[in-house]
């Protein structure tokens, strides 16, 4: 039986209700409560690592985009070949527009992300849609039996453009100037 005081509630609601002003847990019980919340957020973020690969690019297949560019035969299409590993390609898309056609595949490059553009649309209305207003053609650098343009400065970092007779090829993005050669030299 419990104590009862004199106005016949038990002793323990009464203590209960002197302690309602104040917390009566513990840095124990906060830290179980962290743990609840965090252990499940920690368990999804590794299986989405260990699962789902998650801290790699997710690869595509671009062969469907570069068909569809060599069926229409609205330009020369090259495509990369022997590319070295930790290249990723990881978009693609080919669209006829008003005064042209334009190619493009993304890539993950061990140096960072680029983009590989061809196109017959006119040279000054293609450079700078794609390379930028601001864009500033530099030195003639040879890659292979081709010399291509540089642009130091372009939409995204830097830029590669090789200008042929039915089309441009440009080579533009953040990865470092090495990985926009290594692509150049692999365009066939």
């Amino acid at each position: 039986m419990e104590a009862q005081t004199t106005d016949g509630q038990p002793v323990r609601l009464r203590e209960q209700a002197r302690g309602r002003g104040r917390s009566a847990r513990g840095p124990r019980d906060m830290a179980l409560s962290m743990g609840v919340l965090v252990v499940p957020v920690l368990v999804l973020v590794v299986l989405y690592n260990v699962l789902f690969n998650g801290g790699s690019p997710r690869a595509i297949d671009p062969s469907g985009t570069f068909a569809a560019a060599h069926h229409s035969g609205a330009f020369t299409i090259v495509e990369p070949v022997g590319l070295p590993g930790g290249w990723t390609p990881v978009s693609s898309s080919y669209q006829r527009q008003g005064d042209g056609s334009v190619l493009r595949v993304g890539y993950v490059a061990p140096g960072g992300g680029l983009q590989l553009i061809e196109s017959d649309r006119p040279v000054n209305a293609l450079l700078p849609d794609e390379l930028g207003n601001d864009a500033q053609p530099g030195n003639l650098v040879s890659i292979g039996d081709q010399r291509w343009r540089e642009y130091p400065v372009a939409r995204g970092g830097r830029a590669l453009v090789l200008a042929t007779g039915d089309s441009t090829v440009c080579i533009v993005g953040a990865a470092s100037a090495d990985d926009l050669r290594t692509l150049a030299g692999h365009l066939r």
